[in-house]
């Protein structure tokens, strides 16, 4: 027997690839090796829209940061890509310190846990469901998960239009 060493973060990814396939961190590797794909299903965001925990919040605001932070958690190199193509994404980096606190504050940004990003929470319901709708659908949600998401952060109102962003980032 061998012996790795990986960094906290490394060894925590690999973990967490692990366990969302059942398998043994030395059957990830493994299967790393030979080319299979441990990238994360979609269906960690089914999961979370299942659990009855995230249903129970009553405050919109905090169930919407929660499906972010999944997103982010679980489809971690699919979400930083999302977000790097966002018409804003550029428009923060010359700002100074100051200067990028005084924007949180007037956007009342709020930090999504566990991850760098911090969402803007004062878009409007339509621009909010649009975010998300794309959001999903890059990271590979099927449509119906899609529906559910919106639903359950209460943005499926006048949304009845069931169309795919195609190749919008």
């Amino acid at each position: 027997m061998k012996t790795v060493e990986l960094s906290e973060e490394t060894h925590t990814a690999l973990e967490r690839l692990a366990a969302e396939r059942g398998v043994t961190l030395d059957q990830a590797i493994a299967e790393l090796l030979r080319g299979v794909r441990l990238q994360p299903s979609a269906d960690s965001v089914s999961q979370l829209l299942a659990d009855p925990g995230f249903r129970g919040q009553a405050d919109p605001v905090e169930r919407y940061l929660a499906l972010l932070a999944c997103c982010a958690r679980n489809h971690a190199s699919d979400f930083a890509d999302f977000i790097s193509h966002q018409e804003s994404g550029h428009r923060y980096l010359m700002l100074s310190r100051e200067e990028v606190q005084e924007v949180r504050a007037h956007n009342h940004s709020r930090q999504i846990d566990g991850t760098q990003y911090w969402a803007v929470m004062t878009i409007d319901p339509k621009s909010q469901r649009r975010f998300v709708r794309r959001l999903l659908e890059f990271i590979g949600c099927r449509d119906d998960a899609v529906t559910e998401a919106c639903r359950a952060l209460g943005l499926d109102r006048g949304d009845s239009e069931r169309s795919r962003h195609i190749g919008a980032a």
